[in-house]
């Protein structure tokens, strides 16, 4: 049932995801935050709850535009499921923030495998990336997937190295602009730079460790085949394939280097793995297990909302 409806991108898909959304952010966040109901704070609620569901349309648009999985939804399915498994997220906004405008510069960089417009891609994606650090530091990482991208195509010169930095310039001035308007002091950047935390004692919780369960599950079920494919694909599909590998490797790393374990840095890895998932699930021969997969996925949120 989930298999063939969600087999094909149809309008409805996204009204379901969009509504999933919308309660898992309710009863998940919602319920933790005091005075949600007033009117400041609504007005923030519904702002990141549309954020929410713009994210799903963004990574829909990502793998249709660049052909990294087949004509369905269930890589939408498996990133909201991951999502609301893990309510937590919606309560840090600034990995909510930094998610998306990392999925914008992602946008960019698996497009540079087109030889169009090949120096306003690798600004536009230094940008996003650099606006995604200012709300998490760690994001700067995703700057090694935008050299690498540079690498991989087959006319390089020193000029396309040279724009990352441009970039980065831009918007770090624009924010010590900012910062000096309004503080009139350079001291965020100090404050900027977070420590590294290796104090994973949130993670007792079954709510937090469940959903990492699952999806480590996912990964190492799911990735040998993801590897042992790549040697298959056409000279087309093999650049952005490796691509997808690294960015999950940069976003575990970002994952791993968060200054406050609370789960949430897990939003990091939703996509990439959300991706690669559904390569596996795609080519899976049994209908049954395929069905088994997704139901997997779409109780365990629903399992540990009464947990």
């Amino acid at each position: 049932m989930l298999t063939s409806f969600f087999g094909k991108s149809k309008p409805i898909n996204f009204v379901v995801f969009g509504a999933v959304i919308f309660l898992g952010y309710v009863f998940g966040a919602l319920v933790r935050v005091e005075n949600a109901l007033g009117f400041s704070q609504l007005l923030v609620n519904l702002f990141f709850i549309g954020w929410s569901v713009f994210a799903i349309f963004l990574l829909d648009f990502i793998v249709r535009k660049n052909d990294l999985t087949y004509k369905n939804t269930y890589t939408v399915l498996l990133f909201t499921c991951f999502l609301i498994t893990l309510p937590v997220i919606f309560l840090n906004r600034d990995i909510l923030l930094a998610n998306v405008f990392l999925l914008m510069a992602f946008r960019r960089l698996v497009s540079l495998s087109s030889e169009k417009n090949t120096e306003r891609k690798i600004l536009d994606a230094s940008l996003w990336i650099t606006v995604a650090a200012l709300f998490y530091f760690w994001s700067l990482m995703f700057f090694v997937l935008l050299f690498f991208s540079i690498l991989q195509k087959p006319e390089t010169n020193h000029r396309l190295f040279i724009i990352p930095f441009i970039g980065f310039m831009a918007v770090f001035i624009l924010a010590v602009s900012f910062h000096l308007l309004v503080d009139d002091s350079f001291l965020w950047i100090a404050e900027w730079i977070p420590t590294i935390s290796l104090d994973f004692s949130a993670y007792n919780n079954i709510k937090i460790l469940l959903p990492a369960a699952i999806m480590a599950t996912f990964l190492i079920w799911s990735l040998p085949f993801r590897l042992l494919k790549i040697a298959s694909l056409s000279k087309k599909e093999k650049p952005n394939a490796i691509l997808l590998l690294i960015t999950l490797a940069v976003c575990m790393a970002i994952a791993l280097f968060s200054p406050e374990k609370t789960g949430a840095e897990l939003f990091f890895i939703i996509a990439p793995l959300s991706v690669i998932v559904t390569n596996y699930i795609e080519n899976v021969q049994e209908a049954r297990f395929k069905e088994g997969l997704l139901w997997l996925v779409v109780l365990v949120p629903i399992v540990l909302l009464f947990i």
